[in-house]
């Protein structure tokens, strides 16, 4: 469906606010700044990203990557870094692609937290520096030996590193049986147990078969127009590969299952997976955004076994019934029924979307877009988003939105009164006002902070406490550049509580799709545990809460994923507390 195009005029100006940098002076980089400050030279971080050439994008390849995974590698309580970079290649005059493997310095690295924001390359001391052409991945404990382990998406083979508990890790990837096809372009990953075994499962997102879309090409870049710009062609014309879905046997080992756990499943352009239980029957769902494509929702049947409700349950399309190029997607319950509601982000000049879950309205799973009567549907009209995720970075007690952008088309910068959108593009701080009309606004100038004035390339992003004060910080990588490294220093409105939660004997214990239900006076808020979300990254699987003007938690409910209910009662604000099945809570700090 087409979409009738704004004058040019104004398309300009709606451009300037939401791509440049805020007017006026900024706070500083140091303790005394507000909002979001930018900590990347601080943490050290001089590495930039490695994905096709820079200046150009021949072919859809150069401008997906990539993701970040946040993990606690080394058990000492603080949050790692692993960042999966791309690299370049060849093509020949015929089209195929002859390396893939040809640029300095483009590895994945893993970084580990010193604290005070500073950070250490633990790369080729941990053996984690895989050198494909890599875009996302996913963590879980997939052995259940309490250490987590990492899952790299690529061109090509993918690869599993088991974490081995003294700080190095082990390519496992052939003897799992997880390494995928080496035609797929894969991109996401997630981890989660969705039969109900008590071991994790793997998910693996795929988009196209690369070689194919290059040939078609004839080797050849920028064949297509974009808005009467010469830019690569989108990936429409050469079938997208399907998602892959591996049964782990608890024994180290993988099945492949993808045929039989999704039943009848059409192949699309896919990102990024997330696991929850939609529609509050008790098991996992998945619900995945994709490209071009309608989005699909992947609905448990109770043993593992999956079909697609997305056109069923209207999460597949916006409120036009328009396919969009969905991104980045998370999940939450940001209204507070007790229903877990999505948020994915889109190409530019169409919005975000945010989808409301009725099913207790209309009897069966069912969502709207409510996109424009939450305050989401013009702002960041002409950004291309990517990364994303609910969470209450002010601490009032309502989930707000954090979005990460930046556009796929150097060429833009160019033609900016064709377009009216620039290549580098802001990151945004989306608001909740909370009830009743649960609306958003942006937050803008000094409140926001120089962190979000930095225009960036953006791609994944991944949200963690990195520095332990208990509020959500913000990694971004950047396509081509540096990172942007961001300490959430918002003006607080209220107390925080957080929880780590790990699983009993016989259960997942990264306890994945454990509910938690907080109460604190008259707020009431529900969580799942989940470590997959944003685009094609992984995050801080803690659980966090804003609690207003409360300093204490009233009552804590949680609902383990063998169905057995745990209660706990007046528990003191402002700490983190780790909850283990059957053994009860206590506070970490």
């Amino acid at each position: 469906m087409m979409r009738t195009p704004l004058p040019a005029g104004l398309l300009l100006a709606l451009c300037a606010a939401a791509c440049s940098p805020a007017s006026g002076p900024s706070p500083g980089p140091g303790p005394e700044g507000r909002g979001f400050v930018d900590r990347t030279a601080h943490a050290g971080f001089t590495f930039e990203n490695h994905t096709g050439k820079k200046t150009a994008k021949d072919f859809i390849v150069e401008a997906k990557g990539g993701g970040a995974l946040v993990l606690d590698y080394d058990g000492d309580g603080d949050l790692d870094l692993y960042v999966i970079d791309g690299n370049t290649y060849r093509v020949d005059e015929r089209g195929v692609v002859r390396s893939r493997t040809t640029t300095p310095g483009a590895h994945n690295r893993l970084l580990r937290n010193d604290g005070n924001w500073r950070f250490t390359d633990v790369t080729e001391a941990a053996g984690v520096g895989d050198r494909s052409y890599g875009f996302g991945g996913g963590v879980g404990d997939f052995d259940n030996d309490g250490r987590p382990d990492i899952f790299v998406c690529n061109w090509g083979r993918n690869v599993l590193y088991r974490n081995n508990g003294d700080g190095t890790f082990t390519d496992v990837t052939d003897r799992a049986g997880v390494g995928g096809r080496d035609s797929h372009y894969s991109t996401g990953a997630t981890f989660f147990d969705a039969d109900g075994d008590g071991d994790l499962d793997l998910y693996v997102a795929n988009y196209n078969d690369m070689g194919a879309y290059i040939r078609r090409c004839r080797g050849k870049g920028r064949t297509a127009r974009w808005r009467g710009i010469m830019v690569y062609a989108g990936p429409k014309g050469i079938p997208p590969q399907p998602d892959e879905f591996y049964r782990n046997n608890g024994d180290g080992t993988f099945t492949d299952e993808t045929r039989t756990a999704l039943v009848d499943q059409e192949p699309r352009y896919a990102f990024t997976a997330v696991p929850g239980d939609y529609d509050n029957d008790g098991d996992l769902d998945l619900y995945v955004s994709c490209d071009t494509l309608r989005n699909a929702l992947w609905v448990n049947d109770g043993t593992g076994r999956f079909r697609d409700r997305g056109a069923r349950s209207g999460a597949d399309v916006d409120a036009q019934m328009c396919m969009q190029a969905g991104m980045g997607v998370d999940a939450a319950d940001y209204n507070r029924d007790g229903w877990l509601d999505l948020f994915v982000t889109n190409f530019s000049h169409d919005k975000n979307t945010l989808y409301r879950n009725r099913t207790a309205q209309a009897g069966s799973l069912f969502f709207e877009d409510v996109s424009v009567a939450a305050g989401l549907g013009s702002l960041d009209f002409y950004k291309t988003c990517w990364g994303t995720k609910f969470e209450d970075f002010d601490h009032d007690g309502n989930l707000d939105i954090f979005v990460t952008a930046g556009h796929v088309y150097p060429e833009v910068d160019r033609f900016p009164e064709r377009v009216g959108t620039t290549y580098r593009q802001l990151p945004s701080l989306w608001i909740s006002e909370g009830p009743p009309a649960w609306r958003f606004h942006r937050l803008e100038g000094k409140a926001a902070g120089p962190g979000l004035a930095v225009p960036k390339v953006g791609r994944g992003s991944c949200f963690a406490d990195f520095d332990d004060d208990g509020d959500i910080d913000v990694f971004i990588v950047a396509l081509n550049e540096r990172p942007l490294l961001l300490e959430n220093r918002l003006e607080k409105r209220g107390h925080w509580f957080m929880l780590d939660l790990v699983g009993g004997e016989g259960e997942d214990r990264d306890a994945i799709g454990v509910r938690v239900t907080v109460t604190a006076g008259e707020i009431r808020q529900m969580r799942e545990r989940k470590r997959s979300a944003s685009f094609i990254s992984a995050n801080d699987p803690r659980l966090h809460w804003g609690l207003g003007p409360h300093d204490k938690v009233d009552r804590l409910e949680i609902r383990w994923r063998n169905g057995d209910t745990e209660v706990h009662e007046d528990l003191p604000a402002d700490h983190l507390y780790r909850a283990v099945h059957g053994k009860g809570i206590e506070r970490v700090r």
